[in-house]
Order: C-alpha cells, then structure tokens, then sequence
C-alpha cells in the first residue's frame, strides 16, 4: 500500500508542462474523489485528476486515514484554459488570482487555470478542504493555515512526489527577523496587520514539526491536544518539551540550517478509475458563467450578463444546462417571474430534477427571509418545502438540497424538530466545509441546548484568520454558550 512503500529521499525536479489545449469541447472526468471539468484534450483532464487523487492519497497516507477512503462528497474543479475563462467565472477577479476556491451553499467547487494559473492556489485551498472533511477540529489559525501552506507547493510527477518546497514569498519577514512571539502566534494573539508575518512562521513551524519523523509525531500529539479542548500554548509545550521562546530559537536555528525538502518515491501501481464523458454544445456556452451565480459572484457580474445568457440558452432549447442558468440568473438578476416561466415547465416535464427544485426553492426561501409579512413569508417557505420534499427522495446525498429544505423550515414553531435536525447534521457531514450550514447546525443545537455539540463545530469558525463576519459572529455565539453553561441551561 502507499503509506508502506513510500521511502522518504531528499531532492527536487520540476512539473512537465501540459499540452495545449485543443479545440473547445467540454469534458467531464469522474475520479473516485473528483469530478474535473476541462474544455482540454481528454489526456489533459486525466492528468490533473490522476495529480488530484494523488495528492488526496498523500494526506491520507501522511495523516493515518484510509488509502482508498473517499470523501463524502467529490469535489468539483473546473480546469481553465487561461485567466480569461476564469474572469467568465469571477467577472471582477483580479488578474493575480491564480485559481480559486468556493464552500458555499449553492455548490462547493474550485477552479484552476492552466495557462496563468497555479497548482499552489488549489493545493492550499485543497489542503483546507480536506483538513475541514477529514479533521473538523478547533485547532489554532497558526496550524490551520500553516498545514494549507506547507501542503500547497507539493509536486507530483509520475515517479515521486515532493514535499516542503520552500515559499520563497514568505521567506522575507523570516530573514529579516520580523517575528512575530511564539506564545501571541500559538494564541493567536498578534495584529492583524501582521499577515505576512503570521503566514512565514506558520509555514515554518509547520514545515520544522513536519519534516522530522519525531516532530511529526509531536505535531500529532499537538494535534490532538487541541482538538480536545487544550490550550494551544501550553499544549506546544507539553508535545514537544519546548517552551514558546525554545521553540522559536529552535525555528531560527532550522531555518538557518537549510530546510529540509522531502521525496516520497512513488511504485508503479494503478491508476484510478476515471469515466469521461462528453458535455452537450451548451457547456461551451453556458458552464463557465453558471459559476458566477454558484459562487455568489452574480452581484459582480458584468451588467450585460443577464442579456448574455438570455441570448446564449436561447440557442440550446429544451437543454437543461440553459433552463438552470437562465433560470437562476433570473431570479438573483431578474425578474421572478419570468423564472418561474423558465423553471417551472421544466420542473413538471422532470419532476425528479432535484437541482432544478432546488433553484428555485433557495430562491424562494431568501425571499421569505426578507418578507415582512409573516403570512406572505410562510406562504414562500411552504412552497419551497413542497419542492424540496420531493427533491431529498430524488438526492439524498446533496448536502445543499438537505440544507434548501431545512432553510424552508426553520421560522416554524419548534424548530428544529427531530427529523428535521437529522437532516441538517446528514448536510454537515457532507460538506463540514461549507460555514452556513455549520452555523444553522450550530443555531439548531443551541436550540435543543446541546452546548458542548454547538461549542466544538464553532472552533473552525472562530479560528479562521478569514473569518471576517462569520467569525465575529461564532465569538459571540460562544459568549452565549458560556453564559448558558454558567447558568446550568
């Protein structure tokens, strides 16, 4: 198995350059823990996919999981040809994105250009993921973020893969002896001004723990210290013997003594499976700028995107790529009732469309958030329960048709009840990533007064350095929850 013929060797190569791109045709390449979407040579798409399941059956391997363990839901990458096609996806990106990420209630995806882009983006966000899926603990924003950055120069080529490359960008605070102390990073306690500081030393530490077999076995002790409730201060100490100021002598004397970049020679063993198949003509002109509205990027959109895709699902009738975007983009852009005309039909013509219901459903049940009338705000929130009901039969395993349903349910009267908290916590363990329905579970707990459940699924959100609103809000949460346990409640 890989974990056991894995031999560790130091050196350094570089990735081979992929073809190019032949003539547009989009392809959708199924791996067990992926779904690629690439307008590429089909070689091209197995490749990435082939590099992807490699790369998740490293962290597994390093991390003491199952080899050929799967995760509960696939992750979608969409593979860009250059920066261009990602601005069809992120109208205002900025020409510096090399590839993004999105845990979000509408769809959970990334996508990576080739041409322009970088591994290094998706491989962070990729490490985020699977640390959120396969560890949701509360650990520390210094770990959090130094086990994506540590993770996110890994290079995969068909006879090695190489570990711990170092970020040349990050090594500037480093040298210049910026440091940030010990103890305020372990505690998260240092200006947030800082940034460039905190991502150097929290690639360092994580770099100097990871790259010794015993410090490696500190770090997972460290590990699980934390994630049963430790001090991530003194914890650092009881893992590894060290005190906060040892600790950093011992990062500055590693860091001057050369990192170590570590190889794992890779067997010749199989392939994983990879079915493809050949998207209809509409992807070509619709699939791209789908992604602005299931990536929350539909407010800033260009302002003839509507008139666009109008234009472009006028081409593909009866095709349901076109019916869900124009539909969709008509209800956050336009007019709800001309998306009713697009989704309705074809909703009866294809009632077990469970992406089609739920469209129109999460619409439905954001309009009745913001509806005064509580009469008026029912009246969405039943009809969007009737779509989805039938929705959760059809796609049990949609972690946002679980949440779309419990959203239609949670201003009724003793909410949550049992059957429909089931439900929420089946959509959290299939996307412990996605912060909204983390947060409804929270509330759904808090509820139901189950502190200690509410307090541990609040530890990621509070400790994430890009938490920004959600964040302040979990800290405030955990106030309640103290307040409550002080109280006996």
């Amino acid at each position: 198995m890989f974990a056991r013929v894995l031999a560790a060797v130091a050196a350094v190569f570089l990735l081979a350059g992929l073809a190019s791109p032949a003539e547009a045709r989009w392809i959708r390449a199924e791996s067990p823990r992926f779904v690629i979407y690439s307008d590429s040579p089909e070689h091209v798409a197995r490749a990435y996919a082939e590099k992807m399941e490699m790369f998740d059956s490293l962290l597994r391997a390093r991390h003491g999981l199952p080899e050929n363990g799967v995760p509960a839901r696939k992750l979608p990458i969409y593979l860009l040809r250059d920066h261009d096609d990602l601005k069809r996806t992120w109208h205002t990106a900025s020409d510096t994105i090399g590839g993004y990420y999105v845990p979000g209630s509408l769809d959970t995806f990334a996508v990576a250009p080739l041409n322009g882009g970088d591994d290094i983006v998706v491989m962070h966000e990729y490490a985020h993921h699977f640390m959120l899926g396969s560890f949701p603990g509360a650990y520390p924003a210094w770990m959090v973020e130094g086990f994506a950055e540590y993770y996110s120069t890994t290079v995969i080529d068909p006879k090695f893969i190489e570990v711990g490359r170092v970020q040349e960008w990050r090594t500037g605070a480093l040298l210049a002896d910026r440091w940030i102390p010990m103890a305020d990073l372990l505690a998260n306690k240092y200006d947030p001004k800082r940034w460039n500081e905190f991502y150097s030393q929290s690639w360092l530490l994580t770099h100097y723990l990871m790259s010794d077999p015993q410090r490696f076995e500190q770090f997972r002790a460290y590990a699980a210290l934390v994630a049963k409730g430790g001090d991530p201060v003194s914890s650092m100490t009881q893992a590894t013997g060290l005190t906060p100021d040892a600790l950093q002598a011992a990062l500055k004397k590693y860091k001057s003594g050369g990192l170590k970049i570590t190889q794992y020679r890779r067997p010749d063993f199989g392939k994983p499976p990879i079915a493809v198949t050949v998207l209809g003509p509409s992807a070509d002109d619709l699939l791209l700028e789908r992604l602005q509205l299931v990536g929350h990027h539909f407010k800033e959109a260009d302002p003839n995107y509507l008139a666009l895709v109008t234009r472009r699902a006028a081409k593909h009738p009866g095709d349901r790529l076109a019916v869900l975007t124009l539909g969709q983009a008509e209800l956050e852009l336009g007019d709800l009732g001309r998306a009713r005309a697009v989704l309705e039909p074809w909703i009866k013509a294809n009632p077990q469309d469970a992406e089609a219901r739920f469209v129109l459903a999460t619409h439905l049940n954001n309009l009745a958030d913001r509806e005064e009338d509580r009469t008026k705000a029912q009246a969405l929130r039943d009809e969007a329960r009737g779509l989805m009901e039938p929705a959760i039969a059809a796609a049990p395993g949609d972690y946002r048709i679980l949440y779309a349903y419990v959203e239609s349910r949670r201003a009724e009267g003793g909410y949550p009840d049992k059957p429909t908290l089931d439900i929420l916590i089946r959509a959290y363990k299939q996307a412990p990533q996605v912060t909204p329905v983390r947060m409804e579970l929270v509330r759904a707990l808090m509820i139901r007064r189950h502190w200690r459940e509410a307090r541990a699924l609040l530890g990621p959100v509070v400790n994430n350095p890009h938490g920004g609103e959600a964040a302040e809000h979990g800290r405030k949460l955990l106030e309640q929850i103290n307040e409550a346990e002080s109280r006996g409640g």
